[in-house]
């Protein structure tokens, strides 16, 4: 079954009218500003639609939801974005190669009249369009040059494919304190037809041998290096701040704004974009899966206002 034989669950002007509640399924979710964000786009477009947090990794409890016939859309966060995209019944494009979704639409078929529940991946628009429309990284966007990540945890995967497929960076590093953790990455997303090329950098020498990138995804909690492994990643990322200045994307914004690395990179002369921007344009696409509203009627701005008036006064 293809993207096109997929049509709207009922005619939109009938489902805005009436009450949905969106459920963000993860763990550790209780600092989430995406119920911010979301319901103040809802509400801006007089929807009577609820986004909520649920506390979970129950896939039965999803499954069940699904099966349900009530949801026409969900969020889906960490530990939950590998494991819950087995249990949709199609994927996007995007979904199916990084093998993770953080988004559940509904659609009928237009043939048989079935509910679809489609998985996508909008952290990939949220990484992309963070660095696509910020002024210092742009000019770079069309250089071909590599890419970093720094983390192979939940974000490692969105942030690969949009280096990749939208900026330009024909290889990735990831700096990572466990390697099986790239390899597995690697694999699965070499296995499902991505074509970039990604290589797991180990120590600050392997870092000194290589090109150097135009942009890094910082995708990793907001705490001090504590093991030999996690000190052992945090020297090999050293090797970059140091030696080269461009644009990274710090993806961690709350509790604290200004994490680290935000400061650490800053202090070395590197354009920081925070985190609160990628969770905007994941958000805002989010938005237009669940709704149909385009993109050009969605209340980014406002909606971007609210959340950082909030963020600002934590």
């Amino acid at each position: 079954m293809t993207q096109d034989q997929l049509v709207p669950v009922r005619p939109w002007h009938v489902l805005h009218k009436e009450k949905h509640i969106v459920y963000l399924f993860g763990k550790g979710t209780q600092h989430s500003k995406a119920p911010l964000l979301l319901n103040t786009m809802f509400a801006a477009k007089g929807l009577d639609w609820e986004y909520q947090l649920l506390d979970t990794d129950d896939a039965d409890a999803f499954s069940k939801m699904l099966a349900s016939g009530k949801m026409i859309g969900c969020a889906v966060t960490m530990p939950n974005k590998v494991t819950f995209s087995s249990l949709v019944d199609q994927l996007t494009e995007e979904a199916r190669v990084v093998g993770s979704i953080n988004t559940v639409f509904a659609r009928k078929n237009s043939g048989t009249g079935q509910t679809v529940h489609v998985g996508a991946n909008t952290d990939i628009i949220g990484v992309r369009d963070s660095f696509l429309f910020n002024e210092i990284a742009k000019h770079k966007c069309q250089k071909a040059q590599p890419g970093l990540v720094y983390g192979a945890g939940g974000a490692c995967r969105a942030a690969i494919y949009a280096l990749h497929m939208y900026l330009a960076c024909p290889k990735i590093y990831v700096i990572n304190r466990f390697a099986h953790e790239v390899e597995t990455v690697a694999k699965s997303m070499k296995e499902n037809g991505f074509a970039g090329e990604i290589i797991h950098l180990r120590t600050p020498q392997e870092a000194r041998r290589v090109e150097l990138p135009k942009f890094i995804v910082l995708a990793v909690p907001n705490m001090k290096p504590q093991t030999a492994e996690e000190n052992l990643a945090k020297a090999t990322l050293d090797v970059f701040i140091e030696s080269t200045k461009g644009s990274v994307l710090e993806m961690c914004y709350h509790p604290i704004i200004r994490t680290l690395l935000y400061d650490e990179f800053e202090k070395k002369g590197w354009n920081v974009i925070p985190g609160w921007e990628a969770v905007i344009y994941q958000g805002a696409a989010q938005f237009g899966y669940w709704t149909g509203i385009p993109l050009e009627d969605t209340p980014v701005g406002h909606a971007a206002q609210t959340l950082r008036e909030n963020l600002e006064n934590v």
